[in-house]
């Protein structure tokens, strides 16, 4: 079964990517971000049956990620070919860019060695390739926004584990008063 540990910002942040979503993806995007699909920085996915997800479950649980911050770069449009793992239906995908800073990256090296340790498979864009974002979402085509719409800066995350859902996404993480998963 496919999972996930991620990066999820305060629900602030939240609700502002998820508005950018919505005015980029419009009526006929296929998925955006939303309260069925919490904005999430992907520390790693992978596949792994239920007790080896479990240790790594507990490993996250007693992480602590302190004064951990992402900076965006940016908006990101890419062509997505139909039989992707993520978008099967293909698209046009619509993300935020984050900087792959030192401590970002050795919280993604330190999940690997977490899956490797209990005989997981990661998935998607890992060690050189990866790529840290925050997917707005997936649609046959996407429009521009206005400019000041478009979030800058940095935001504060919390680190979080859950099941792989449609999309990319992490259907089974919501947000309680402060921005914690629930």
């Amino acid at each position: 079964m496919p999972y996930g540990v991620v990066l999820l910002p305060d629900r602030e942040t939240h609700d502002r990517l998820a508005a950018l979503a919505a005015v980029i993806g419009g009526p006929a995007a296929v998925n955006v971000l939303g309260d069925h699909a919490p904005a999430h920085v992907s520390v790693a996915h992978f596949e792994a049956d239920a007790r080896q997800a479990s240790v790594i479950e507990r490993h996250s649980a007693r992480h602590s990620v302190r004064d951990l911050r992402l900076r965006i770069i940016g908006l990101l449009y890419a062509s997505v070919a139909p039989g992707d793992y993520y978008f099967p239906g293909g698209g046009v995908y619509f993300g935020i860019e984050i900087v792959r800073r030192p401590d970002l990256d050795a919280l993604h090296r330190e999940v690997l060695g977490w899956v490797d340790e209990v005989g997981g498979a990661p998935l998607g864009q890992v060690g050189a390739d990866f790529r840290p974002h925050v997917t707005l979402g997936i649609g046959p085509d996407a429009s521009l926004p206005a400019w000041p719409s478009v979030p800058v800066g940095e935001f504060p995350v919390t680190l979080a584990f859950a099941e792989l859902g449609p999309y990319g996404t992490f259907p089974d993480l919501s947000f309680r008063s402060g921005g914690a998963p629930g």
